[in-house]
């Protein structure tokens, strides 16, 4: 029975995704360097067909912020055209993944690395955007765009001559102003209308009634006439490193991007819940078709996401319908987005940057290990400093050597009473053979004049080699108080260890260890 009710509130939400997946899909386009149409094909494709085969069902997808930086860094190393050979390759990449059940290891990401690579990508963006609102050229680095910041905000202000630096940042301060003014207010059915649509309607009306000479969207009466497939002498380059290297950071972001953000729909709506094998596919054939047709790389968005949860859809029917209202507007009325200035969607993306960068996250890292904070601020350093591929493997070996580190690390607690001259000393953990120096160098460290008892009611796991050097060292400090005469005795919880290992031959074991004592008179 077709449900009337569902119908209509997909219906509305679709056309509110809508009205939030064109400005966006546009800006990015443009802060990429690319045609609108390469932003605009993709969110179509993400809408009408990732949207039919997708995990979740009321998960939005299109061209992502997120991957700005790393598509611009292709396009300046290899080319045009081999880009969309990569995000024809992510989606082989996605599928392949997705049917050998993968999906899940998308997620085995440290949040660490995943705020830093977004604080990281905001302020990347914030910059590069910033200047593009002003109507001036972007540099390719971070450092060239802060060293250059200073001198395009003061030819924006001064002098106030009308240029086009000074028409174009009335625009972008009007348009960031609009969204914070729109965001701020408190009517929930007020703010169901998207406030970066009302900023760019609103920047769009300012700069044309007013005749500002700035930059704005060029669009010919034919949208499609703009459209770029992917030539067949392309594919020569398919197994090209750089080819296959670039696909596989694409692959391992956007599939990062699209999980984590299913994860968090599930989280925001019960009606939600996610089958990531299945999502990871449907990215991986929306991708393949985006790069055949020269669009950018698609990921699940968490912007148009939540915008579909807040609208009320209730089944994919809405994604699918925010795909086909986008084709229906660029198909017969492209003309419309002439109207639209440049510095207006730049400064949609200088506030997108600005809110990637999550203040309160970073704190929330803090709060929980001076460790994970480092690897976040690795990470974003380093994604600023190089590029977004290094930035991440950076992070990553960080992490890597974080973990390494708690896992080689040994710890032995020590008590000491005074008045038996006895220390008890406690094993954590997980200990291994790869550990062994550690161990050896924390049990030799004890002092040799006092009762030491090793107990290990707090060990997890230990080897064979480990028990071994245990029974050495044990056998080894008993034979030097028995050499020496001394009055101390080292006594080792054998039976906790035993309930640690139980697959040690302590029958075995026990022979010998008691052959031993007897030799050593005790």
């Amino acid at each position: 029975m077709i449900d009337i009710g569902a119908i209509k509130k997909d219906t509305l939400a679709s056309i509110i995704v809508f009205l939030v997946a064109m400005p966006l899909a546009i800006g990015i386009s443009i802060a990429c360097g690319l045609p609108i149409y390469c932003g605009i094909i993709s969110g179509i494709i993400g809408g009408i067909i990732v949207g039919a085969l997708s995990g979740n069902s009321l998960q939005v997808s299109g061209p992502a912020a997120g991957l700005i930086l790393i598509v611009v860094d292709i396009i300046n190393n290899l080319g045009m055209e081999k880009l969309f050979l990569i995000i024809f390759v992510v989606g082989l990449m996605q599928i392949l993944f997705g049917f050998l059940s993968l999906g899940k290891w998308f997620r085995a990401i440290s949040p660490a690395i995943i705020q830093g690579m977004l604080a990281g990508i905001g302020i990347s963006i914030f910059l590069s955007q910033f200047h593009i609102m002003l109507d001036s050229k972007p540099n390719n680095s971070f450092i060239a765009n802060i060293l250059d910041l200073w001198k395009v905000i003061v030819d924006s202000v001064l002098p106030l001559d009308g240029s086009s630096h000074h028409l174009a940042a009335i625009i972008g301060i009007i348009t960031i102003a609009i969204i914070i003014f729109w965001n701020a207010i408190p009517f929930k059915k007020i703010k169901a209308i998207p406030a970066a649509l009302v900023a760019v309607i609103a920047a769009s009306l300012i700069a044309n009634l007013f005749h500002f000479d700035i930059n704005y969207i060029q669009v010919g009466e034919n949208f499609w006439g703009d459209a770029t497939f992917i030539k067949l002498e392309t594919f020569k380059h398919l197994f090209d490193l750089k080819v296959l290297i670039s696909a596989l950071v694409i692959t391992f972001i956007a599939s990062a991007e699209t999980l984590l953000t299913s994860t968090a729909i599930d989280k925001m709506s019960d009606k939600s819940k996610t089958d990531y094998n299945k999502e990871i596919i449907a990215q991986g054939v929306g991708n393949s078709l985006s790069g055949i047709v020269g669009g950018l790389p698609i990921t699940g968005v968490i912007v148009r996401s939540a915008a579909n949860i807040n609208a009320d859809a209730q089944t994919r029917m809405s994604a699918i319908l925010h795909g086909v209202w986008v084709l229906l507007f660029v198909s017969f009325f492209p003309a419309i987005l002439n109207y639209i200035p440049i510095s207006s969607l730049a400064a949609i993306l200088v506030y997108t940057g600005y809110k990637l960068v999550d203040v309160n996250a970073a704190k929330h890292i803090l709060k929980l290990s001076k460790g994970e904070f480092a690897i976040y601020t690795i990470t974003l350093v380093a994604i600023l400093f190089t590029n977004l591929f290094e930035g991440i493997l950076a992070g990553f070996i960080c992490a890597l050597i974080k973990s390494a580190y708690k896992v080689l690390k040994v710890d032995i607690d020590t008590e000491i009473n005074e008045e038996t001259n006895t220390i008890t000393a406690k094993i954590h953990g997980n200990i291994t053979f790869i550990q062994l120096p550690t161990l050896i160098e924390a049990l030799e460290s004890l002092p040799k004049d006092k009762n030491i008892t090793l107990c290990s009611e707090r060990l997890h796991y230990i080897d064979h080699a480990c028990v071994d050097f245990i029974k050495e060292w044990e056998h080894d400090r008993q034979s030097e108080i028995k050499k020496r005469n001394l009055n101390y005795d080292v006594h080792v919880a054998w039976d906790e260890i035993k309930e640690t290992y139980p697959s040690f031959k302590w029958c075995h074991f026990h022979k010998s260890h008691e052959e031993k004592k007897n030799s050593s008179g005790h």
